[in-house]
Parts: structure tokens; sequence; C-alpha cells
């Protein structure tokens, strides 16, 4: 029986098991392509008929020899003058043989004048060509094609060639990643990737006549010292791209979040020293994807600089001993200059940072080969560690001049902890770069802050200990260990080499080993809780260390990306950083006299709203709101309730009533109304149908039983606050009470009819419920780690109240799937959930609405994003 074409490459595409390169690989799979084509070529009466002459040309990755399993099969179908009557059935005779067996194929029927005019307006097919291959047919025709082509497309053209190489690639990095180290890196268009070797063979062939890898090399711009490590890569890339194309049974070379643990499950990747086999894995693709990035970056600035397409034409100038700036990069005088002063080393960064010019690519090699010179007395030296801190907060635009260090191998020499996190993989949504260049990115994102904050960093005596937080913050990463206490040991280490003092060394570990501190507060904790306030700013300190740490939290939470920074996130960190700031101006954390103060506040504001009602009645007396309420809203907010309690008197007997307000960053929706148990859920559950948000709320109750909640919400779906039906919400609010709609029923139909948020997994989702009664002085706190589902929220409300717990507080933070409920709850008789055996109960119970596995009790503290 004939196996099936198709079949035999599936076959073909695991012989990486047998221990065969992906570049032969993919040669044997084109050879089996070849051989169809030829065998039906030959055979085909369509050509035996033909008069003239005929070729069968291979394009692109097939021409090259490189066909992948899912792979479009680019032809050219080359003829005379004589053959051009005859190429529809010639054309038939070879393309539905191979559609046929389920192959792609593109193809153009062309004569050579107008393939060779084709290439000249369309480059894809221009470059195409430089990869054309005769397949079967009229050798004499195709080397016409060839020899027309160099005389009319590349002779004379270089330059054009390689403006409009640099184009596209550009474009192409914009589109699918300009950077080697995403989440989801892109196999074959992103930096690093396939096309970028393709791009340098391209012009290696067509600007300088070199048709492999050995004559690049022998050109001198391909160094031998990176050959080896560059084949490497080329070819795991390969093996990955070819395990891509069968594990989705299409063409696809977009390494996503869900296909990384069936890739490296398929190439045998383990669970070793504390990292997931999946992490290791994606560890070993940004190197080959930063291999190629570094190569090939450095094989196209040869050729700028050999076509004499180098920016600048300003003469050279000295910067300093050693170090000049000549064609608006950074270069070295000598070799022998570094090897006489290691300093160097660390100094053409600097300086490469102050002029905002990248080092040549000679420069870089050189500090490359020179790392023998990276000592423990480099290390330990304090001209080196000046300059080094120098880089940190002088260099503009700070990033490239990193990547640059980390790139030639400076950075992991000179900080060798930095070396256990260099393309370390976060293989979660949450993080959108590697651990390394996460931390780059911080640095980034810090000196951008320093333009746009400057008063904050007014505050900051010795800045560089912040830039230093924010380069080293991660640094504990892949211990399968606390990273933050990890961290800020080694970091306490790193800043005595420094020949940091004691007390910056002591400031640098604080702010590493706090530096989750404030997001996980900000999204967790209510505000209004003087005791927690009392408790931050204890721990905290001072002012100055204080605003180090937002500044420091907003770099990270920037650099991590785009999910991990909002408007509403940047507003909750606001909140708690200034009030944390006025709890340490008046050292409320010290004294405990902040007890008398807010009774004088208390005292203050009942004043100021008699002033306001200026003798006008209201229906509730203003001396028995309680002083909680009313320290929790300002002025304007206070008369607004007192108003519509009064002016509404009857209909708030009766039912509930919505009053929604926009906002810039969420809609807040006061909602007034009678007591009655349960009240939250429901609430909750009816904005859920609504596809609204919960992102907080603020639950009083008055002493003649009126419900005064304040709910902050976001649209879960696409729309404006106009657009929102806020008649029906107050509606179905009513109905849900007085138990004509059964909302956990509704939530639960609706569920089984359409997918609710994001489809995609999250590999390390937490699911856990922890009781806290040490945090609040007043409340038991309730948290809830779960996964983000539509129903979630009511069920818990709802379980809460069953319980017979009131919830007077709660944060709901979503992010990246994991959903965190944090209740601030009090009993039927206005204490904490103390007693054991309540606790367990509760707990278990709702570990089960969050699918949680049986686990030991957790009864305080904040678990930290690993």
């Amino acid at each position: 029986m004939t196996v099936p074409l198709r079949a035999k490459q599936e076959a073909l595409a695991e012989a990486w098991r047998e221990g065969l390169s992906g570049q032969e690989i993919l040669h044997r799979s084109a050879a089996l392509i070849d051989e169809f084509i030829a065998h039906r070529f030959a055979g085909a009466p369509a050509v035996q008929k033909a008069r003239g002459a005929i070729a069968v040309v291979a394009l692109g990755g097939y021409g090259r020899r490189e066909l992948y399993p899912y792979s479009d099969i680019d032809l050219l179908l080359l003829h005379d003058r004589r053959s051009k009557k005859a190429m529809q059935e010639v054309a038939e005779a070879l393309l539905y043989p191979l559609w046929d067996e389920g192959f792609e194929v593109g193809h153009s029927v062309r004569g050579v004048k107008d393939a060779v005019q084709f290439a000249l307006d369309d480059f894809h097919f221009q470059v195409s060509l430089l990869d054309a291959r005769l397949i079967a047919g009229s050798a004499a025709l195709f080397d016409e094609l060839r020899a027309r082509y160099g005389k009319k497309v590349l002779d004379g053209r270089r330059l054009d060639f390689v403006r409009t190489m640099d184009a596209f690639k550009l474009e192409r990095w914009q589109k699918f990643g300009s950077h080697t180290y995403l989440l989801e890196p892109h196999i074959k268009e992103g930096k690093g990737g396939l096309r970028d070797i393709q791009a340098m063979g391209w012009v290696a062939k067509g600007v300088f006549g070199l048709q492999d890898l050995d004559a690049i090399q022998s050109s001198g711009m391909l160094e031998a010292a990176n050959r080896q490590a560059f084949e490497s890569a080329w070819s795991m890339l390969l093996k990955i791209r070819n395990r891509l194309h069968l594990l989705c049974r299409r063409k696809n070379d977009h390494l996503i979040f869900e296909y990384q643990q069936e890739v490296a499950q398929a190439f045998d990747y383990r669970d070793t020293g504390g990292m997931l086999g999946v992490e290791h894995f994606m560890r070993d693709v940004y190197s080959h994807l930063q291999t190629v990035s570094v190569v090939t970056d450095l094989f196209f600035e040869h050729v700028h600089e050999v076509l004499g397409l180098t920016a600048g034409t300003s003469p050279e100038q000295q910067v300093e001993r050693g170090i000049v700036l000549r064609g608006g990069t950074v270069r070295l005088t000598s070799l022998d200059e570094l090897t006489a002063r290691p300093l160097l080393l660390m100094r053409l960064f600097l300086q490469a940072g102050r002029l905002g010019a990248p080092l040549h690519h000679r420069t870089r090699q050189s500090v490359a080969s020179s790392l023998f010179l990276v000592d423990d007395r480099f290390r330990t030296s304090k001209r080196v560690a000046k300059a080094f801190l120098d880089l940190l907060t002088q260099a503009e635009p700070i990033f490239p001049v990193l990547e640059a260090m980390l790139a030639t191998g400076l950075l992991t020499g000179y900080l060798p902890e930095f070396a256990g996190v260099e393309s370390l993989a976060q293989h979660d949504l949450y993080h959108l770069y590697t651990v390394d260049r996460h931390q780059l990115q911080a640095v980034a994102e810090l000196s951008a802050l320093r333009r746009d904050e400057p008063d904050l960093f007014a505050e900051i005596d010795q800045i560089e200990v912040l830039y230093l937080a924010a380069l080293l913050h991660d640094i504990g990463k892949g211990r399968r260990t606390d990273h933050s206490v990890l961290g800020a040991e080694m970091a306490a280490g790193i800043g005595a080499r420094l020949h940091l003092p004691e007390e910056v060394c002591a400031t640098l570990a604080f702010l590493i080993r706090y530096h989750l501190y404030l997001p996980e507060n900000a999204m967790r904790r209510d505000f209004s809780d003087r005791e927690f306030i009392r408790q931050a700013a204890e721990l905290i300190g001072d002012t100055e260390r204080l605003t180090m740490l937002y500044l420091l939290t907003i770099a990270d939470s920037k650099a991590t990306g785009p999910s991990a920074w909002s408007d509403w996130k940047a507003s909750l960190l606001a909140e708690l950083y200034l009030s944390l700031k006025a709890c340490l101006g008046a050292k409320c954390h010290l004294d405990g006299s902040d007890s008398e103060e807010e009774e004088q506040g208390v005292s203050w504001l009942r004043e100021r709203i008699l002033a306001h009602l200026d003798g006008r009645p209201t229906r509730m007396d203003v001396q028995s709101l309680p002083a909680e309420y009313l320290l929790s809203f300002g002025l304007p907010a206070v008369l607004h309730h007192l108003r519509v309690h009064t002016d509404k008197a009857a209909r708030l007997a009766q039912q509930v009533l919505l009053f929604p307000e926009p906002g810039g960053r969420s809609w807040s929706l006061l909602i007034m109304g009678p007591d009655r148990v349960g009240l939250l859920a429901k609430f909750c559950g009816v904005l859920a149908l609504h596809h609204l948000t919960v992102l907080s709320a603020q639950i009083f109750t008055w002493p003649d039983g009126t419900v005064v909640d304040t709910l902050e919400v976001v649209p879960a779906i696409p729309r404006d606050f106009e657009e929102m039906d806020w008649q029906a919400v107050e509606r179905d609010f009513n109905l849900a009470v007085n138990y004509r709609l059964d909302v956990g029923y509704q939530l639960h139909e609706r569920s089984q009819v359409q997918q609710y948020g994001p489809s995609r997994p999250v590999q390390q989702l937490e699911r856990k419920v922890i009781v806290d009664n040490q945090t609040s002085q007043p409340y038991t706190i309730i948290e809830v780690y779960g996964g983000d589902n539509r129903s979630a929220l009511y069920q818990l409300t709802q379980t809460l109240a069953d319980f017979g717990l009131s919830i007077h507080r709660a944060r709901i933070a979503t992010e990246v799937e994991q959903l965190i409920d944090i209740f601030y709850v009090k009993n039927r008789a206005g204490d904490k959930l103390t007693e054991p055996a309540a606790v367990e109960k509760v707990r278990m119970t709702l570990m089960r609405i969050i699918g949680a596995e049986e686990a030991e009790p957790e009864t305080a503290g904040v678990p930290q994003r690993s």
C-alpha cells in the first residue's frame, strides 16, 4: 500500500528524536516534495506535448529546502514564449496531485521578463526569488531567470535593497514583537526569530553574493565565536516551529501560552532545580532568540557600516581616554586600553547612556571577549561601583544600555546574582517579559517616572538605591521560595560589595523585601481601617522609604505588563500612599493619639453637616449617624445621602433606589433601601447579570435600618455609562430583594449559554481561603482566592450571609483570571468570627465554592505572587 505523502512528511517531522538537526529534517521534508513534483512533471502528458521550455522552480522557504509540515509550497511555473499556451494544463497536472494530498500551494505562472518585473514591484517576491531552486524542467530557462534577476534587480541597487529590508524588519517587529523575551514569542516573525535569520541570508546573498554561513564567516560579518551558538539556536527554533505545526495540525508559528507546556513535554523538559519543565524550556527558547537577535543585529550593523549607512556624519569626538564617539556610535580606541584599564568596561556603557548612542558592534564584541577582566577586584572596585551607579541614574534612555550590558555578559559578570534570572521564564499570563528583561524595564519605567513626577523624586536623598532596587527587585526568583525574602538577602550583599553605607544597604534590602506590599494591600485592604494604616506605617518607618516604595511599585507594575496596571489600580495606590504619608507625618503609628483626633474629626463633621442643613429637617438624627460611616465619606456625600433619605422616604420604606454616577476609572453606585438578609449578595448577582464587575464595596446600615451601600463597578463588556439601562438594574434589584428574581438560577443558566471572561487557563491559579483576625481590630477579614467566573462573587456573599456574617467592606480584584475577594465581616452579635469550629466551617464551605482542594487552614497573611 502506498503511504500518503502527508503521512511521510509528518513522520519525518519527528526525526529530531533520532538526533537529526532541525535543518536536516526540513531538507528531507523538502526532498520528499521535490521527488513527488519531479515525478509528476516527468509523467505529465501536458509537459510532454508542450513546445518550448518549462521549468518548475521552488521559492521562499521551500526554495531554501526548509519545508515545515503545514507550510505553503511556493512554486513558480516558468515558461518561454512557445510553451505559454500549454501552461494551464501543466499547472493542473502538477497542482491537483498536491492539493489532493492536502497541501497548500502558492503558485504563479510567469515568463522570465514578467517574473523579474514583478520582483521589482513586489519586495516579498523579490526576496523569494533569492531562494529560487530548480526542481524540474529546463535548466537553461532557470539560468536565464537568475541572470536577468541579478542584472535588473540586484545590480546597482544594494543600498535600496538594504533600506527596504530594514523598513520591513522594523514593521515586522512592531507587529510581532520587538523583544526576544515576550511571554508568547513569535518563533518566525518576532525579533530573534527565523525571519531575522532569513533576512540576514537574503542580504548576504543579494548584496554581497555570500551563499551560506561559511561564506558569511569568511567575510568577517559572522564571528567564529558566535557561529556555534547561532547554529544551535537556529536548529532549535526550526524544531519548535516543526512541533507547533504538528501540534496544531495547521500552519502556526506563535508559541502561545497554551502550547508551551505541550512542546516542553514533547522535548522531554522536566521539573528540576525548583523550576517547572516548561520554565526550563522557555528559558532555553529565550536564550536562543537572544542569540539570533545579537548575531543578526551585529551582521546588519556591519552591513550598514560597509555600505556607508551608519548614522552620523560629525567628526570623531574624544569622550574620555580610550573612548570616542564616531559615526553615531561609542567606540573603544584600542583593546590594549581595555586590558590596561578594566574600568573602561563599565565606563563604555556609562558614556553610551550619557550620550544616548549605542556601542559600536566591534566594541561590543571586545567587551564580550574581555569578560575575564571582570574578577573579584573589578566587582569590589569603588570606581567601578561609582560608574555603575552613575549609569543607572544618568543614562537616558536606560533600557538599551542595560540590555547591551546583559547581551555582552557584563551585567551578569559584574552582578553574578543576576545570572540566576537571566532568560528566566515566568509561566503565567500576568508577566509580559522574562525576569531579567522585566527588571531592566522596571528601571526604564522609573526613569520615565523621574521625568513625570519630579516632586516625588525630590523627596529622595539617595536616588541610586531606588534605581538599584528596581534592577534587583525580582532577583530571588526561580528558587521556589519567597523571592522577596531571598532577594533582600542577596541585595544586601550586593549593596555591601558596591560600598554602599550600611543604612543604605538596609533600605535597599527593605525595598526588595516589601516591593509587593503596597500593591497587594491597595487591592485588598480598607484604607479607613486605622489599625491597618498604623501597622503599615509602623512597618515602613518614614516618608522617604514610603515614597521610594511607592515609585518602585508603579515602575514594577508598569514593567510587568498591561494586565498589572490600570487607572483603578493607580488610584488605589495613590490613595494608600497618601493615607500612609499623612499617618507617618502625624506619627500616628507611634503614639496612638489618632483615636482622639478621630473623635474630634467626627464632632467637626457633625457640626459642619448641621451648619449646611441650616435648620432644614431630616428624618435621620445627625448625632446618631455612626462615626465609621461619617469618616468614610466626605461632607457632600453625607449631605446627599441625608437629602435622599428625607425626600424619598416613602419609596425607601418599600424599595431599593439606585443612584449611578460616572467616573474616570469606574462607575460609582449609591444603593439605598430597607435592610434585608443577604442584600449585598443579591446586589452583586444582579450586577453580574447586567455585565458589571464589582471592584469594591462599602456597606453601612443606619440606626433606622436604611442601607447605604456604595459600590465601585466597571463594565465587563465594552460599553459607555450612557448605554447602561440603569432603570432595569434598579428594577432587578427590587425583584431580587423581594424573591421574584432567582439570581442564582439566572447566573447558572446564562453561564451554560456563553463563556464569561477570558478562556485561557492560568497555570498557577491560587485557590485558597484565609481567615485573618490580626490585621483589623473591629473586623474579621476573609480573603478568597479563586478563578474568575460570573457567579463567584454572588455565591461567596450569599454564603457569608447564610452563616449570619455581616459584610461591612469588600475589595474585589481580578488579576488575569485570578479572582481575589476580601470581605470585612462581623457576626450577628457585632463581634469578630473567632470560634475555631465556626471559622473552619466557613472556610471549608468557601473552599468548596471556589473548587479548592483540601488544604491546611490559613489564618493570616497575604500570599506573594511568584
